[in-house]
Order: structure tokens, then C-alpha cells, then sequence
């Protein structure tokens, strides 16, 4: 039984880690931001209808959830990542224009400092488990377009940049991302109880 539950929430997490990797994928090569940030709004779309494990929409229940534990929101973490670099790594194989655009986002990322990351974090987390926890599409649409046109940073689909940009230094800033998300969602979460 405990052998099925791990099966089933591996797939679950590394299935919406290829997901957000997807809508990085199209964000990036997006001519008009707002379109890429309104496709990108397919990869939660679709976690939140398929009941999808995403580290964002769990972690700010980790609080107010007897069943959402931090092993548990930190499994979901690694195998989002996993799928999200699965997915780009692919990708990146068969398309060189698209390296070129990933290392060039990666290098601009990693320069803001990491007080900067960790605060966008914070507006981000709030936003998706804003949308997750209503699960209403035109708000979970106008939540990710928001994250993303303002700037805010999102773990899962960060990470592939950690990894076209990687140093000691990038890791701490990725590290303070997740940080950031998680406190942005559980304070939504508890400010709402």
C-alpha cells in the first residue's frame, strides 16, 4: 500500500514538473509576454483539473493539512524538478535557439540579488496557491499571468535556470526561491482560515 501511494505520487509530481516545463518552454519563445504568460497558464490548468502534485499548490497547506507533511511536500519538490528538467533537458536537445534563449534568461535571473528573488517568491507562492486553493480557471489563469508579468519567481519553473546558470552563489538565490514560495503560500493559506 505505502509502495503504491509513492508510485502514484511520483507520477503525480514529476507529470506536473513536465507540465511547468512546458510552459517555460513556450514563455520563453513567446514574441508578446502576455501570450507567454497566458500559455503558460496551461501547466496549472491542467495540475489543478488532473490532480497534479506541484511543490507551490501543496506547501501552503503543510500548515492547516494533516495529510500534507514537509517529507511530503519535499518529495513532491524533487520530482517536480526532476520532470521540469527531464522536460527542458529534452527540449534543449533538439532545439540549439532554445539553449541560447534559456542561458541568456538563466545569466539575467541569477543577476537580481537574492533579497529580490526571495521577495518575488513570496508574491508568487501567495498567487498559485491563491489559484490552487480556488481552483476557478479564469483566477488561476489571471494568477499565473500576474506572477509571471511582474516578475515573481516560481521554484519548479526556476530550476531549469539554476541549471543553465549553475554556481554555489545561483543555488543559495534558487534555494531562497523556495523559501520565498513556501512562505507566500502558507501565509495565504493561513490568512485565510
Amino acid at each position: 500500500m505505502v509502495k503504491e501511494i509513492f508510485i502514484n505520487n511520483t507520477k503525480k509530481s514529476l507529470l506536473a514538473g513536465v507540465l511547468i516545463g512546458l510552459g517555460v518552454i513556450i514563455n520563453l519563445q513567446a514574441n508578446n509576454p502576455a501570450l507567454g504568460a497566458l500559455l503558460f497558464s496551461f501547466g496549472l490548468l491542467t495540475i489543478v483539473e488532473m490532480q497534479l502534485f506541484l511543490y507551490t499548490g501543496k506547501i501552503g497547506f503543510v500548515t492547516t493539512n494533516s495529510q500534507i507533511t514537509i517529507p511530503t511536500v519535499i518529495s513532491i519538490l524533487v520530482f517536480n524538478c526532476l520532470g521540469i528538467a527531464a522536460t527542458i533537458g529534452l527540449y534543449a536537445l533538439g532545439n540549439q535557439n532554445f539553449v541560447g534563449l534559456i542561458s541568456a534568461a538563466a545569466a539575467i535571473k541569477f543577476s537580481k540579488t537574492i533579497i529580490t528573488l526571495f521577495i518575488n517568491a513570496c508574491f508568487c507562492g501567495a498567487l498559485i496557491h491563491f489559484a490552487v486553493k480556488n481552483k476557478v480557471t479564469i483566477l488561476t489563469i489571471f494568477a499565473v499571468m500576474i506572477f509571471i508579468l511582474i516578475g515573481a519567481e516560481h521554484c519548479i519553473a526556476d530550476f531549469p535556470y539554476l541549471l543553465f546558470n549553475f554556481s554555489p552563489i545561483s543555488l543559495l538565490k534558487f534555494i531562497s526561491i523556495v523559501i520565498g514560495n513556501s512562505l507566500g503560500a502558507i501565509l495565504i493559506e493561513r490568512l485565510s482560515k
